[in-house]
């Protein structure tokens, strides 16, 4: 069988080469990567001293090590990661555009390996499920536009057989950080105190030197930081502080697949109303679905409608 990767190996190599992305995190965290699959890959002779380069060569080589339909789209993830990180970091554009370039290569990875997910499917399932990937701008206009002003919400939907269903929502607020970062405390509280532990940070790196992939770091663990002073309405993330937390891709596949983080939504309405109430309404959405098709449509106020099929009952 061809590795699932091999569409992405140029852009595997040109980490590896250049020693950036997962490699550069690897060579600091390499038990936060060998923590967050080991619950999936078997044991290795590496395990009492893991080499960075050897962790994420094996990663990128066979995924995570558990259902095959999640490496396929840890594959595409990965390689919008990485595309994001070399070709659009450089630019240095602000927060909103690097978000938007980010979207549109996780689409674009995902469509990629979208031929080779039906495949895997019916070899496993004897039917060829589907992964799609969608992303809307909400703040467009039309009702909801009143309440946007966040960066990003992802929800996520699984909806393989041998897998429980999951329809969870996160929702982000994006920075850049290069050495250090700003966060506002009063930003903070509010994303917080809407979304709790579905509330995050995502990090885009960017110091060309280790071109870190998107990083996810909960806001819940950084409210020590954020609180120890009252006095200041801002605090200082440091990159290393931002490297703690998990590249976007681990922590969708580790993490919400898993239904450790994120909330939980009955259907993707529920999900979408709970996104777009109160003061932080998000203004993009990411909707990712392992095992259906997404179908998109409109109402008359331009407000956003999905059917996810049975993964959104």
């Amino acid at each position: 069988m061809i590795p699932i990767n091999e569409l992405f190996r140029r852009d595997f190599w040109a980490l590896a080469r250049e020693q950036k992305g997962y490699y550069s995190w690897a060579q600091r965290e390499a038990w936060r990567l060998y923590r967050a699959v080991n619950g999936h890959r078997r044991r290795c002779h590496c395990m009492d001293d893991p080499d960075p380069q050897q962790l994420v060569d094996q990663l990128f080589a066979e995924g995570l090590g558990g259902n095959p339909l999640i490496d396929c789209v840890f594959s595409g993830l990965a390689r919008a990661e990485s595309r994001f990180a070399l070709r659009f970091i450089p630019q240095r554009s602000h927060e909103e555009r690097l978000t938007g370039a980010l979207l549109s290569e996780l689409e674009a990875g995902l469509f990629l390996i979208s031929e080779r997910f039906k495949e895997i499917s019916l070899q496993r399932y004897g039917k060829a499920l589907e992964v799609d990937f969608l992303h809307y701008d909400l703040s467009r206009g039309g009702k909801i536009e009143k309440d946007t002003g966040g960066d990003l919400a992802i929800i996520l939907s699984v909806d393989l057989p041998d897998m429980p269903r999951q329809l969870r929502y996160a929702a982000f607020q994006a920075k850049k950080v290069e050495g250090s970062t700003s966060i506002a405390k009063e930003q903070y509280q509010t994303l917080l105190s809407q979304f709790s532990d579905a509330a995050a940070y995502l990090f885009y790196d960017m110091n060309r030197a280790t071109a870190l992939p998107p990083m996810v770091v909960q806001a819940e663990a950084m409210k020590r930081k954020v609180e120890a002073d009252p006095t200041t309405s801002s605090c200082t993330i440091s990159h290393g502080e931002v490297e703690d937390g998990l590249p976007l891709s681990l922590w969708l596949l580790t993490k919400v697949v898993k239904g450790k983080v994120g909330i939980s939504a009955r259907s993707f309405c529920d999900a979408m109303n709970q996104i777009s109430q109160g003061p932080t309404g998000q203004g993009r959405l990411a909707v990712l679905s392992i095992g259906r098709p997404i179908t998109l449509e409109t109402n008359n106020d331009n407000a956003l409608e999905v059917d996810l099929g049975a993964a959104g009952v």
